[in-house]
């Protein structure tokens, strides 16, 4: 399967007629989430972004994980910022599955994968750059974030990611770090598709936002267009609800099955 042309930022939020696809945590929905592995099926599967999220080890690496603690998805015991990154990548980070969807998600009694270490920030950023568009969601402090800045230029990620912050303080840190690192703010869950959580987004400068399909409908993603902020919903891993998500005016879906999102939009023609 040949990997579809890369779109940066500014034609992926030109072009409102294609449906921005983001694999969230990688195509984690059949691979072992926010991994090398999920990512790059994700990638040749399709999809426009990836979406994984940054925490950071005991000596100041930025690692990629989800979680508060590493007990879910790996065979260590704790919390990342307790392990330097060389006991972070003993572990094997194949330890849950998703099933049908996330919330038939389980931890495995055995990993998936004989190795399947963590990858850092400046891993991805090697293996993937310049072929997919990265939703990177920061979990870390201040001196952390300056590390993910440092990475970002180093890799001249501009126009090809953003950093997904839910605090004010955070955003105003980055912009006074580097004011060309792209932002997408998210407000409190419930909030994100409200007018006024909307007009602040396009205040701070965003182009993309992520409204919860939960909290949303119609109405947020006419003001989105109206606002001219590309929606990307989270989340959906169903073509049913792909398809009401789609018919309420949606721009993006976030999954965990990019697989599925990609099948409906071949039914509908918009792939």
């Amino acid at each position: 399967m040949a990997v579809k042309k890369f779109m940066g930022l500014t034609a992926l939020h030109g072009n409102w007629e294609h449906v921005i696809v983001t694999a969230h945590r990688g195509a984690s929905g059949c691979f072992p989430e926010n991994t090398l592995l999920a990512f790059h099926k994700a990638m040749v599967l399709g999809a426009d972004m990836l979406e994984f999220d940054l925490r950071v080890s005991k000596d100041g690496i930025p690692v990629v994980l989800h979680d508060q603690t590493l007990n879910r998805t790996s065979d260590l015991d704790g919390k990342p910022e307790d392990f330097t990154l060389e006991q972070l990548r003993c572990g094997n980070f194949s330890y849950y599955s998703f099933g049908a969807d996330a919330q038939s998600g389980r931890r495995l009694n055995a990993p998936s994968y004989v190795n399947m270490p963590i990858p850092t920030f400046e891993d991805v950023l090697k293996a993937f750059h310049g072929q997919v568009g990265m939703n990177i969601q920061v979990y870390a402090p201040a001196e952390a974030l300056r590390e993910i800045c440092r990475l970002y230029k180093l890799f001249n990620m501009y126009d090809q990611g953003y950093l997904t912050l839910a605090s004010l303080t955070d955003v105003e840190f980055v912009r006074k770090l580097d004011p060309r690192v792209e932002i997408c703010f998210t407000p409190p869950w419930t909030k994100r598709g409200s007018e006024e959580s909307l007009q602040l987004c396009q205040k701070l400068g965003c182009r993309f936002v992520q409204p919860v399909v939960e909290h949303s409908g119609p109405e947020c993603y006419r003001l989105c267009r109206e606002l001219k902020l590309r929606s990307n919903a989270f989340y959906s891993d169903t073509d049913t609800c792909n398809r009401i998500i789609l018919g309420q005016g949606a721009t993006g879906i976030i999954s965990n099955r990019p697989d599925v999102v990609l099948d409906t939009l071949r039914d509908l023609g918009r792939r």
